[in-house]
């Protein structure tokens, strides 16, 4: 992978098709969403920054810190990665205790239905990567009107997503032959709206 020295994020527009939604027929940006990256790839990438490492020696100290982190998060020990934030556990209720007398004998199973991890970025003045600040930080770049939609492909049921460029939507718009064609492709790595991020995004 190339170094990018200035790195651009891309955003998206989604249409909010709910109609009992006060936001209906609007549109909401959205992360222009690249493949993810897996841990050779970003061995490769530390590498292309400079690093004096091996491949090999950089994928086996990240493999490691994915093994480990989850076993310290698991003991209720928050982790922080430098400037980058900190991994700490938070607890999901499934039920509430009624008093102190209920609280004799009790199995925390009972009350907790998950643990996940949560990841808070650092927020220091220096290295701010929370929402607003972060944003700051990124170069945004409107590309496309992006839509997705069921369809049935030899008789499975798969998700379709259409990215329409923006330019060709307005220019569309202006000469009278507003459509919705775009170039489409199955799901994978790419566009989804599974997350939500600090704004709304498709409500």
């Amino acid at each position: 992978m190339a170094l990018v020295n200035n790195p651009v994020m891309g955003i998206n527009l989604r249409q909010n098709k709910n109609s009992k939604n006060a936001g209906y027929g609007k549109y909401y940006p959205e992360v222009d969403m690249q493949k993810t990256l897996t841990i050779r790839g970003f061995a490769q990438h530390l590498i292309d920054h400079g690093s004096k490492y091996k491949r090999g020696d950089i994928e086996n100290m990240l493999s490691m810190v994915t093994e480990c982190l989850p076993e310290l998060v698991a003991q209720g020990i928050p982790v922080q990665l430098g400037e980058l934030g900190i991994f700490r556990p938070t607890c999901e209720a499934k039920a509430s205790v009624e008093n102190i007398a209920a609280m004799e004998g009790l199995n925390p199973n009972e009350v907790v239905k998950a643990i996940h991890i949560r990841f808070i970025p650092n927020q220091s003045k220096l290295d701010n990567l929370a929402g607003p600040a972060f944003k700051d930080q990124c170069s945004l770049e409107l590309r496309n009107i992006i839509d997705t939609e069921k369809v049935v492909i030899d008789g499975k049921n798969k998700t379709v997503t259409t990215l329409l460029p923006i330019a060709t939507a307005v220019a569309r718009l202006k000469s009278g032959t507003e459509g919705n064609g775009g170039s489409t492709s199955d799901p994978g790595d790419g566009p989804t709206n599974d997350d939500a991020g600090d704004g709304p995004v498709n409500p």
